[in-house]
């Protein structure tokens, strides 16, 4: 069988992506420390996790749905999940809306520290992806995992193809559907409150 043939060599692949995984996060992270020359203050790993926390307990584990299968991968195995996205996006919103209004939260608070959150997504997140790939060695959820041989493309690709923690916590949907994209929705919130108050 012929070797497929790639537009780039193996050398200038490697080098893009050490280049993306060192060089990208760090960089943001120092520009926005010399430009407010702030630091990462406490307030934003207490919003972070105050966040994670509710979208992880209270939407993806105890919020019920329907339970559908995902498509079955090559190895022959199918994924379970879940079905409340729509539910968990109405609570979140319901919810910040909530803690606004009755005082509990000001979400400009979150519009002040946006920099320093940012900051420490990127930084939490290099440990998030150390915290993968070791599982994915160490202690894979299914057949779906696997090495290709070369630590940086691992790293980069991921080692499992649906890493969970237990049965019912789904770290990609958990990381794309509940924490990602629905602080889209909370962050367009946080930007009309912020308004508001400025008027």
């Amino acid at each position: 069988m012929a070797e497929a043939k790639t537009v780039h060599s193996s050398a200038l692949t490697y080098f893009s992506l050490i280049s993306l995984l060192t060089l990208c996060p760090p960089f943001v992270i120092l520009l926005w420390v010399f430009v407010t020359n702030l630091g990462l203050p406490k307030a934003a790993w207490k919003i972070i996790a105050c966040y994670a926390a509710f979208e992880a307990a209270a939407l993806q584990l105890f919020l019920p749905g329907k339970t559908v299968e995902g498509p079955i991968s090559p190895t022959g195995n199918r994924s379970v999940y879940k079905a409340n996205g729509l539910q968990a996006y109405a609570v979140m919103l319901i919810t910040y809306l909530s803690i606004w209004w009755f005082g509990i939260f000001d979400p400009a608070i979150v519009y002040d520290h946006l920099g320093e959150i940012y900051s420490a997504l990127i930084f939490g997140t290099f440990f998030f992806c150390i915290f993968l790939y070791i599982k994915g060695h160490v202690a894979p959820s299914s057949t779906n995992s696997g090495s290709c041989g070369n630590i940086i493309i691992d790293f980069y690709q991921g080692m499992e193809l649906y890493p969970r923690i237990g049965k019912n916590f789904d770290m990609k949907v958990f990381s794309n559907c509940r924490f990602g994209m629905m602080s889209w929705a909370v962050l367009a919130v946080t930007y009309c409150i912020k308004q508001m108050t400025c008027l």
